[in-house]
């Protein structure tokens, strides 16, 4: 892989163009980290085949979906699916507003409407789609950290 960077000052933007040969699934998932870098998330529609690309700032949840496949919820309330792992996922979207809060899940605290306490030390998370989701008490402190009640 050959990576070069240009600098141009007449240039306003950055443009990331990835030559690769047909069908170079390497090179689709480069695309797909780059793209979360700048705030979009790649997902298909269940049956489709056609790419979809959302801003972060629509996604609700992450969870793990069947197969291999993992369910990507949208504050609107539809489901995408994409074929990167959770753990793909939390490490390209580190530094966002995206935080992990069990071994199946990942939600963006943007979506987050209320937080309420739940039995053996969990939370509950309210997110703006409708949803409940569980903060199992090993990723409770990931919340408390993005809330500041804890140091980093």
């Amino acid at each position: 892989m050959d990576v070069r960077l240009i600098e141009d000052a007449e240039r306003g933007s950055i443009e990331v163009q990835i030559l690769c040969p047909p069908a170079c699934e390497r090179a689709e998932a480069l695309a797909e980290r780059i793209r979360m870098l700048a705030g979009r998330i790649v997902g298909y529609e269940p049956g489709r085949v056609e790419r979809r690309v959302i801003p972060l700032s629509h996604v609700a949840s992450i969870e793990v979906g069947t197969g291999s496949t993992t369910c990507i919820a949208l504050r609107n309330g539809s489901l995408l699916e994409t074929p990167l792992r959770l753990y793909e996922l939390e490490a390209a979207l580190e530094g966002t507003e995206v935080v992990r809060i069990s071994r199946q899940a990942l939600v963006n605290f943007d979506a987050v409407r209320a937080i309420r306490p739940e039995l053996n030390g969990r939370l509950a998370l309210d997110l703006d789609n409708g949803a409940t989701v569980i903060v199992t008490r090993t990723y409770v402190s990931n919340i408390k950290r993005k809330l500041g009640m804890v140091g980093r």
